[in-house]
């Protein structure tokens, strides 16, 4: 088998800092979203991935290794993050994939396997015969409400609560790794990704994208530009791996010059002409898309900015627009709820976002009347 591949990471368009950290290499492949404030998240990330890339070259035979291994770099992370004030409470999410060789002490029935590793909400999927599905299971809070039948996944998709895991490297000092193997089959195409990707792409559109693009890194870089144009809320990481036989070799064509006749030209002018009319009707269909959808954010960073309701998504000289006001602080808010509003959560509507305003609101004073009345003499 031979492997091919293709990998980008971007900081998004919001975010200032970018702390995925990702492994692209021979038979390893990894990404890497951190986590934790005074860019501690970047560190943890770049620990698991530095961690993983020594330990595979002394060899990753297979799952039951590569989770023994993931539960190492977790101690470590978590060691560092105890014993350093400023990477207090740092961790990283991780899936991985690995590469394994057929195992020759089983003979000639052996075949070489893809070993995939999970812990948190970044996801591996696989392309195969046409068919496109999720490997991994995000270890999240939505997921557990998909899980339960309580909410669609559609729904996890825009949930104001859908950033928070429930499973990531760092946090505790023991930890569960997720692993599955898979025999490795030409034609098969992987992804990994952070969740940057897949809160603003659809599986549905990612899976088009793959068919449609042949070459990994052309369709990485795709993926990433399709969720920036989408909002970009946060970094996007892909990694694309292609799983070729050793008779998939690029082929060349012998050269011939083409010949010019009336009728090629004719042919070359309504291409032009179709391909002006499209353009135009992409930009209307992209400015009419980045104007939709509704979020709440905050409109500084200062301390005491307000709470806002905005329409639309940045993208080049587009900038989202101030949809609503609200009476509510960052400093009103608990660190729970704060951290909510700094996710930007996402609604389809202004009355959807304005309800989830009141909601924080209504929670914020309940617990402002609840505290004055037991300070009262």
């Amino acid at each position: 088998m031979l492997i091919r591949w293709g990998a980008l990471s971007d900081t998004g368009v919001l975010r200032v800092q970018n702390e995925d950290s990702m492994l692209a290499q021979e038979g390893m492949f990894v990404v890497a979203d951190g986590m934790g404030g005074h860019n501690a998240g970047e560190i943890a990330s770049a620990m698991a991935t530095s961690m993983l890339k020594s330990a595979h070259a002394n060899g990753i035979a297979d799952a039951k290794k590569l989770g023994e291994l993931i539960k190492e770099i977790n101690v470590q992370i978590f060691q560092s993050a105890a014993t350093k004030t400023e990477q207090s409470g740092m961790g990283t999410t991780l899936t991985a994939l690995a590469i394994n060789p057929p195992d020759q002490t089983l003979g000639e029935n052996s075949v070489a396997t893809a070993t995939v590793a999970n812990i948190g909400d970044s996801r591996t999927y696989l392309l195969r015969d046409g068919e496109f599905r999720q490997v991994s299971v995000d270890h999240s809070y939505v997921q557990e409400l998909v899980s339960d039948g309580l909410i669609t996944r559609e729904e996890a998709r825009t949930h104001a609560r859908r950033n928070i895991v429930t499973r990531a490297l760092g946090i505790e000092p023991i930890v569960g790794v997720d692993t599955w193997t898979l025999p490795l089959i030409a034609g098969d195409r992987y992804v990994l990704c952070s969740d940057g990707l897949v809160d603003e792409v659809t599986d549905e559109d990612i899976a088009r994208c793959l068919k449609r693009i042949a070459d990994p890194q052309k369709t990485a870089n795709e993926l990433v530009a399709m969720a920036n144009i989408n909002g970009g809320r946060d970094n996007i990481t892909v990694i694309v791996v292609d799983v070729l036989a050793e008779s998939d070799t690029p082929e060349t064509k012998p050269e011939t010059k083409p010949r010019v006749t009336k009728s090629s030209f004719i042919r070359k002018l309504v291409v032009s002409t179709a391909v002006s009319i499209a353009a135009v009707v992409a930009i209307v269909f992209i400015t009419s898309y980045i104007r939709s959808g509704y979020f709440v954010a905050y409109e500084s960073n200062k301390p005491d900015a307000r709470v806002l309701i905005y329409r639309g998504k940045n993208f080049m000289w587009i900038n989202p627009t101030i949809e609503a006001d609200s009476t509510l602080i960052r400093t009103d808010l608990s660190t729970a709820l704060a951290k909510e509003i700094t996710d930007r959560p996402v609604f389809n509507s202004t009355p959807d976002a304005q309800n989830y305003v009141n909601q924080i609101r209504d929670l914020v004073e309940t617990v402002t009347s609840v505290v004055t009345s037991t300070t009262k003499p």
